[in-house]
């Protein structure tokens, strides 16, 4: 298993890390990526990487979706903890010939929803 250091610099905001994984999985002939985020208020997704409105818009509907409560859990961020898990911890991507599967247009984002933050990504190849 290979780990991918993420530093964010908001609040809410998606990082482009295919490149990242990609690199982790250079050499490998086929099989299967795996992505996980080790934490409870990030996320990892698959969707579009060609225009950065995508994500930022996206980041907009997370918001609306959940919106700001009184949560019981004490320190302020149970919004983040909802997100992550409606969006997930983890995401899987088919490798052929040395290189990820990705649609056209699609790329694997690291959504951080309580930063900024250092955080870790875990790539492993099965």
């Amino acid at each position: 298993m290979n780990s991918i250091e993420v530093r964010t610099a908001a609040h809410r905001q998606m990082v482009d890390i295919t490149r990242q994984v990609a690199t982790v999985i250079d050499g490998t002939d086929d099989g299967i990526c795996h992505v996980y985020v080790p934490h409870t208020t990030a996320a990892v997704v698959i969707n579009e990487h060609a225009d950065p409105d995508v994500a930022r818009d996206l980041i907009a509907a997370y918001e609306a979706m959940v919106p700001k409560i009184r949560f019981a859990h004490a320190e302020g961020n149970s919004d983040a903890h909802l997100m992550s898990t409606l969006l997930g911890s983890s995401v899987t991507v088919p490798v052929a010939d040395g290189r990820l599967r990705l649609g056209t247009w699609q790329g694997i984002f690291f959504v951080e929803l309580d930063g900024p933050r250092t955080r870790k990504v875990w790539v492993s190849v099965l």
